[in-house]
């Protein structure tokens, strides 16, 4: 077990007025960990299994076209990939290489490919911004716009945003560029951010764009200061409409995500350190109407620690709402005890690295997070250093209603690398790290959610040098919830641990073949094993990007237990009470007569229960007895005959 290094982080504050009262008890708590003391910590969770996926498809790498450097794949939150179900055609957006295409003579020219095969061949590129009078084009998200009613490919527009690396002063420059997929309507537009009334600078436009119905959508983060050193943080959200020729784009009021200032006078957020800035996220639900924005920091209004700084609209974005996440509950805190560390004490606090997220079928925010802990006790010392341990952490799963309440937490699987930063061996280039790249998509209406990530499968390395491809996915129908053990898809292929800078689509395809349906998550991977090793610079070494086939996940079956229902005629209802303590119990109905077993299984899917409860033939209550089970998420399965039914239950 690796000796834990301590990082110095400074804890922070929350706001509400609900959590004003609430923590004033949580104050009470003993400390976890003495302030600045190395402990080896002991995990819950097993090592993750290594084997590969047996049910992957074919993965293969097909080159889509070159890019002037990595520049633009280094954020892992922007999107340049993107799928779109309506006239199913994938995207693939990049600062292009210069003297490979025609019109492309100088850096910092954006243009898009598209595929109308599922990868297979690429036409393009299309140039959508060309204007680089105030410098080339740097760090970039691009997507595809249908206009509501359109089936012609080629009407539809390449959309392109993008922040100006300005040959001198701060990157106040954000770009936006456009263009139909048959090279018509090419627009530029360039706007210079030095909007006294709230004393921001440039930075990034390039968060979260998606079409949200017949709306393009994005996010801009506007901060104070310069870069490393923001002295405030505002998401403002953009708005883009169509107008028959041209999008035209609105930025709406900037929200202040009030983080807390550190001794050195700069604001707390994930993005200030190298090879850990995935920090600021935004997703909306299918109909447009929920949304969420967020910023990984410590707020300045109570006290929690690094975690995302939410905010929620249920107005389509009129209107967004701060919402605390209290992960000090004691629902919340049997949702994250499976991945405390067992030598812990009092609550637990995650501290957030890497975070992503989609909206589901419910309106609920699936969040997913790199996630390791804090190490001091922020409650009982809320003004010294929050330290954070620096073991590679755990991937999960949160399910965050727009009440900011954590109605879900699943642990997926327990990375086994730290980042690779800069100047650290086996970097790029020698100055570009990267993270675990984690990523999220859904299906068309957020009955299935997915996330993506990349590590390196050697336990013995400490950073993700070598990384292979992972994934995992769930899926939502009401309160039912269906997921799986999670896949290592390029395990034994052809250019296996080598998946530098990956980008998945925010929406997955589906195609059914003999009544199976497999959902296929567009996924984009850039820099080759001889680029890698020969290219010298991060900015200016021209890199191939190639579309990686086979990320390819099982449709679930959502509302399993209705299903069964009409199927079997059996039923099994929620334990009550849940959470509990002490004994619950379940109702089950069947209309034939058969024998009936309840097992109980623990999160990482290991039996710790079995009863027969003999035969039944009609409606039969069990009590399920939990006395010798620690606090913690458990599943209890009910077979009846040859059927199952699962459900989840928590003890406290």
């Amino acid at each position: 077990m690796r000796k834990l290094l301590l990082l110095v982080m400074a804890a922070g504050l929350v706001f509400t007025v609900n959590a004003q009262s609430k923590y004033g008890q949580s104050n009470e708590q003993v400390l976890r960990v003495a302030d600045g003391q190395e402990v080896a910590i002991q995990q819950n969770l097993p090592t993750p299994v290594l084997n590969a996926n047996p049910t992957k498809g074919d993965i293969s790498r097909i080159a889509i076209g070159t890019a002037t450097s990595m520049k633009g794949l280094r954020r892992e939150e922007t999107r340049i990939v993107s799928y779109n179900p309506e006239l199913d055609v994938i995207t693939m957006t990049a600062v292009l290489e210069p003297g490979v295409y025609a019109g492309v003579d100088d850096d910092g020219v954006i243009g898009q490919f598209y595929s109308t095969d599922k990868g297979a061949t690429w036409q393009g590129p299309v140039i959508l911004a060309n204007d680089i009078s105030e410098g080339p084009n740097y760090y970039y998200s691009g997507a595809l716009y249908n206009p509501d009613g359109n089936t012609d490919v080629s009407a539809a527009y390449g959309v392109a945003q993008s922040v100006i690396y300005p040959p001198t002063g701060d990157w106040r420059f954000k770009s936006f560029g456009q263009s139909s997929l048959a090279g018509e309507n090419q627009a530029n537009e360039i706007i210079e951010e030095t909007d006294a009334a709230y004393g921001y600078n440039g930075y990034w436009n390039i968060f979260g764009l998606e079409q949200v119905n017949d709306e393009m959508r994005s996010l801009n983060m506007v901060p104070a200061g310069a870069w490393s050193e923001f002295t405030e943080i505002g998401l403002e959200p953009q708005v883009a409409t169509f107008n028959g020729t041209n999008l035209d784009w609105e930025f709406q009021d900037v929200v202040d995500m009030e983080l807390l200032i550190a001794d050195d006078g700069f604001a707390t957020w994930r993005g200030r350190w190298q090879g850990q800035d995935a920090a600021t996220e935004s997703a909306w639900s299918a109909d447009g109407m929920t949304g969420y924005m967020w910023v990984n920091g410590i707020s300045d209004n109570d006290y929690s620690g690094y975690q995302p700084v939410l905010h929620v609209t249920t107005d389509g974005g009129d209107s967004w709402d701060y919402t605390y996440l209290d992960f000090q509950t004691d629902e919340a805190q049997a949702l994250i005890d499976p991945f405390t560390p067992e030598n812990w004490a009092g609550y637990m606090t995650p501290y957030f690295n890497e975070t992503c997220g989609v909206v589901n079928a419910n309106g609920d925010l699936e969040m997913f997070a790199c996630i390791t802990a804090h190490s001091s006790d922020i409650f009982t010392n809320p003004d010294s250093i929050g330290w954070s341990w620096t073991y590679p952490g755990d991937v999960v799963n949160f399910t965050i209603n727009t009440d900011g309440v954590l109605e879900d937490a699943i642990w997926i699987d327990s990375l086994l690398t730290s980042n690779v930063m800069a100047d650290t061996e086996g970097n790029y280039c020698g100055t570009t790290g990267w993270q675990h790249r984690i990523q999220a998509s859904r299906n068309h209406d957020g009955s299935q959610v997915f996330c993506t990530w990349a590590d390196t499968r050697d336990p013995d390395a400490e950073t993700n040098t070598n990384p292979d491809l992972f994934g995992w996915t769930k899926a939502v129908d009401g309160e039912n919830t269906n997921y799986i053990d999670r896949l290592s898809f390029t395990e034994g292929t052809l250019y296996e641990t080598f998946y530098f800078f990956t980008n998945s689509a925010l929406l997955a395809y589906a195609e059914t073949t003999e009544g199976s349906t497999i959902y296929t998550i567009p996924t984009v991977q850039g820099v080759t094993p001889n680029e890698f090793g020969s290219n010298t610079s991060d900015a200016v070494d021209p890199i191939t990007i190639n579309y990686i086939t086979g990320i390819e996940f099982p449709e679930l079956l959502v509302g399993i237990n209705d299903n069964l229902v009409a199927h079997n005629n059996i039923s099994v209802t929620q334990n009550v009470p849940n959470p509990f303590n002490g004994s619950t119990r379940i109702t089950v109905t069947t209309e034939t007569t058969a024998n009936v077993m309840v097992e109980i299984s623990n999160i990482m899917g290991q039996t710790i229960y079995t009863s027969q409860e003999g035969r039944v033939n009609g409606s039969k209550e069990i009590t399920l007895n939990a006395n010798n089970m620690e606090a913690g998420v458990y599943f209890y399965t009910v077979t009846v005959g040859h059927e199952s039914i699962t459900k989840k239950m928590i003890v406290k």
